[in-house]
């Protein structure tokens, strides 16, 4: 009897590590539960910050930027946060990629569960990028703190691209505005589909994008992706904004994307960047315009 049981206890362990290799997202999904944020000692001057013991500097500059990156995100979406954002904040990278339910150290910042996590290079290398990053990922906080856990979510090029906007570029720096308006007049141009830009490898292109070394190609694709996007919410918005909050309050009531979308604006997001492409191309950026 007692041989069966384990026998069987021995299968269903092996069962489930099966699956577990087979289903990598599940298998972050598992490790990102056992690597809690909340486990993370609070900022005792913000206690919304949890940090790692070698992060707490990075967590110190993180409380004197939040307040200012909560009222911008606030006044981009139109209103308050329904709840108050909580920030992760790492000294390891191999910490911060089991934490973020990717798996992946590589990107800057992860929301997930409302929290914000941000990766060390934030406090390290790509200190610059701290307040644009944190700005990014709070647009997404608010966004989805509005939302049902169960709603369907919009595709990533818009949730990117209102976080681009939202913050002031946070997300795509290094390439500018007048740099993807330039890629987009060469039909070097961002396709709006349903592809997770989670995974920058997935984000296509019209034509693929070149830089010259020492760029990157990995990251300046994602960050020209990011641009364009950022570009197209902002047309949006100035084109009517009335419509375009309009759309974010339906959708945070968890509608449909494309449903909402068609008919607040008359026509389907792909016909829309294509009226906004063609104002592109009538508008040279200023600073290629003749002295």
């Amino acid at each position: 009897m007692l041989r069966s049981i384990a026998t069987l206890a021995f299968a269903f362990f092996a069962a489930a590590a099966v699956a577990l290799i087979g289903r990598p997202v599940l298998r972050t999904a598992i490790v990102a539960a056992w690597n809690d944020p909340a486990s993370l000692p609070a900022l005792s001057i913000d206690p919304r910050i949890h940090h790692e013991a070698a992060a707490r500097p990075c967590a110190e500059r993180i409380a004197d930027l939040l307040p200012k990156a909560m009222a911008q995100i606030e006044s981009a979406h139109s209103r308050p946060f329904s709840k108050s954002p909580r920030i992760g904040v790492y000294a390891s990278y191999r910490t911060y990629a089991r934490a973020n339910g990717l798996g992946d150290a590589g990107i800057a910042g992860v929301s997930r569960a409302g929290w914000a996590l941000l990766s060390p290079t934030l406090c390290e290398d790509e200190h610059d990028r701290l307040a644009g990053v944190l700005t990014h990922e709070l647009s997404h906080l608010h966004f989805f703190g509005w939302r049902s856990r169960n709603a369907a979510r919009p595709p990533p090029w818009f949730t990117e691209g209102l976080a681009v906007a939202a913050s002031g570029g946070g997300g795509a720096e290094g390439v500018d505005d007048d740099e993807a308006r330039l890629a987009l007049r060469a039909d070097i141009r961002v396709i709006l589909d349903e592809a997770a830009w989670t995974d920058f490898s997935a984000i296509r292109f019209t034509r693929e994008p070149a830089c010259v070394a020492p760029c990157d190609l990995w990251t300046y694709r994602q960050r020209l992706a990011f641009r364009q996007a950022g570009l197209f919410i902002s047309w949006m918005r100035a084109r009517n904004p009335e419509k375009f909050t309009l759309l974010l309050r339906r959708l945070e009531q968890g509608e449909i994307f494309d449903g909402a979308f068609d008919e607040i604006f008359g026509e389907t997001p792909k016909r829309l960047w294509r009226f906004f492409i063609d104002d592109v191309a009538r508008v040279q950026p200023a600073s290629h315009l003749p002295e």
